[in-house]
C-alpha cells in the first residue's frame, strides 16, 4: 500500500512539472516571453535546424521556431566521478557525452 501511495505521488509531482513546460508547437516568441531568457543557447545544427534553450530546471528544444520537445533537469548533487565522461569535441563546433545509467 504504502509503494502505491508513493508511485502515486510521484505522477502527479511529475505531471505537475510536465505543466509548467512549454508545449509542443509554441514559437520561440512565446517561450522568450513566458520564461525568460535562457541561461543557454545553441544551434540551429542541421536540417532540419535544432536549437536548444537550457533554462536551469529544464530545456526545450525547437525545431526551426517551435518547440518539439522539453525536459526537467534533474538536480541531484554531484555525480561520482565514475559515472560519467567528460565531454569530447566530436568535430564542426559539435560535442558529445557519454553517461552511464544506474
Amino acid at each position: 500500500m504504502k509503494n502505491w501511495l508513493l508511485l502515486s505521488a510521484m505522477l502527479l509531482a511529475n505531471s505537475v512539472l510536465a505543466a509548467d513546460l512549454p508545449a509542443q508547437g509554441k514559437s520561440m516568441a512565446s517561450v522568450l516571453k513566458q520564461f525568460g531568457a535562457p541561461v543557454q543557447k545553441t544551434g540551429p545544427v542541421g536540417r532540419p535546424p535544432i536549437t536548444r534553450w537550457v533554462y536551469n530546471d529544464f530545456t526545450v528544444v525547437f525545431e526551426y521556431k517551435h518547440v518539439v520537445h522539453s525536459m526537467t533537469v534533474k538536480h541531484e548533487g554531484a555525480a561520482p566521478a565514475s559515472t560519467t565522461a567528460p565531454a569530447s569535441t566530436s568535430g564542426k563546433g559539435e560535442a558529445s557525452l557519454s553517461v552511464e545509467v544506474k
